[in-house]
């Protein structure tokens, strides 16, 4: 297949992990000449990158993959390509149940797909230094290892992606310096497990080495941390997070639970103290410091009194930013053999609702309390009902997850830009107001 005659459309599902994953696949095709098609309805194959982590996401997955077929009917010589998380677990299912899909491609053969089209691709040294970014240019994820060592009772992802895989310093560098050249300015530190990494190729945990390297980057200005795992996270950690200059004040640690019974059954490996201590070290080190954090309700053995402690642990932690979800039974899974899906969807949906309401609370406390102070912001974009009013995120605020600040200005700004914007209001809970000062 000549490649300048093939346009390519790609749909991108699930985590900036995944998304990784999609933009070092438009690498390759970007280095093969491929042109790629600004309207589904104009490419010649379409391809789907799906998640395939707890059912709704699965839903979207195989939603997304019948729309794209219905396509088909019209435009019977359009090709589909499906691959990611959901075809990994659910290939040959796939395969006899969607048959309008051309290909189901697993994960290990997700970057060799240009070449299983037929298409002359120039050999690639590194193809972390070819990914085309779909963020906004000036900031972008660094997917610094694959995979998981945790067992998780209620987790598929060690089964989807493997064993823990940490890529070299050298590697990520590398990465780090091309994506300053392409402008960005806030790497975005991604992984199943961050604080882990480099123990398994290095024999012990290399993160801040790393971070030594990518600060000397020149033009990085924010280092964000996510995917922090509890049991890795100590006060030395919390102690050197403090101290550096280009790593944000937050982090992104999901704590799943509270309760001491429902970490051991879910296989967490630390326990209420170690969270407890964690906040007393936030607090000791870095009063200011923003965590996003993410529990879920309506494990099987989690019951109404443990449910009650979690509210109450959620309102003294008063943690940032927090995501919710509702317990998924996943084939595969220590939690799908050990445990049945006993709780009735409307009961989860309740104690997610009335989670989501106390956090809700404490999200808005925690923005009203930064009327009146000075902050820099990143500017990401303008807002869609106001074309001219700048949006960006202070250190509080991760890209395209938690609140936003609506920026007033009778001078123009760039997206990119920083700049220094005083805090006046507080609107949908989430976001803040505030206008610009010299």
């Amino acid at each position: 297949m000549e490649n300048k005659t093939l346009k390519v459309g790609i749909i991108s599902l699930g985590c900036p992990k995944n998304l990784v994953d999609t933009e070092l696949l438009l690498g390759k095709f970007k280095v093969a000449n491929v042109e790629f098609a600004n309207r589904l309805e104009d490419a010649d194959m379409i391809i789907i990158n799906t998640c395939g982590f707890i059912e709704p996401a699965k839903e979207e997955s195989i939603d997304t993959i019948l729309n794209i077929s219905e396509l088909k009917k019209k435009y019977p010589n359009k090709k589909i390509i499906a691959t990611g998380c959901l075809v990994e677990r659910y290939k040959d299912v796939l395969e006899k149940e969607i048959p309008e899909v051309d290909f189901f491609i697993p994960l290990k053969e997700e970057l060799q797909i240009p070449e299983r089209l037929g298409l002359k691709i120039p050999k690639i040294d590194n193809p972390y230094t070819t990914r085309v970014i779909s963020t906004p240019k000036h900031t972008a994820y660094l997917k610094i290892s694959e995979g998981c060592d945790h067992t998780c009772s209620f987790c598929a992802i060690p089964n989807i992606r493997g064993k823990h895989r940490s890529r070299t310093v050298e590697s990520i560098v590398n990465e780090a310096k091309y994506l300053a050249d392409l402008g960005v300015k806030e790497i975005n530190i991604i992984s199943q497990d961050t604080s882990y990494y480099g123990i398994d190729i290095y024999g012990k945990p290399m993160l801040w080495n790393l971070i030594d390297e990518i600060e000397k980057i020149d033009g990085i200005e924010w280092i964000r941390l996510y995917y922090l795992y509890p049991s890795t996270v100590n006060e030395d950690f919390i102690r050197e997070l403090a101290n550096r200059e280009k790593v944000v004040k937050y982090i992104e640690m999901p704590i799943q639970h509270s309760e001491d019974k429902l970490l051991k059954d879910m296989q967490r490996g630390y326990r209420k103290k170690k969270l407890e201590k964690i906040l007393e070290w936030k607090e000791k080190y870095i009063h200011e410091l923003a965590i996003r954090t993410a529990v879920i309700v309506g494990f099987p053995t989690e019951t109404e009194e443990d449910f009650e402690n979690l509210k109450d642990f959620v309102k003294s932690a008063k943690f940032d930013w927090l995501g919710i979800f509702e317990y998924s039974h996943e084939e595969g899974t220590p939690a799908y053999k050990l445990f049945s899906d006993n709780i009735p969807k409307e009961e989860k949906v309740r104690r997610k609702n009335e989670i989501l309401e106390i956090q809700e609370k404490i999200t808005e406390e925690k923005n009203k309390k930064l009327i009146g102070k000075e902050l820099e912001v990143l500017i990401d974009g303008f807002s869609e009902e106001w074309e001219t009013l700048p949006i960006g995120r202070t250190y509080r605020s991760a890209y395209d997850i938690d609140g936003i600040t609506y920026i007033e200005t009778t001078e123009p700004v760039k997206i990119g830009d920083f700049v220094k914007v005083k805090i006046k209001d507080v609107i949908d809970i989430t976001d803040t107001v505030g206008e610009i000062i010299d």
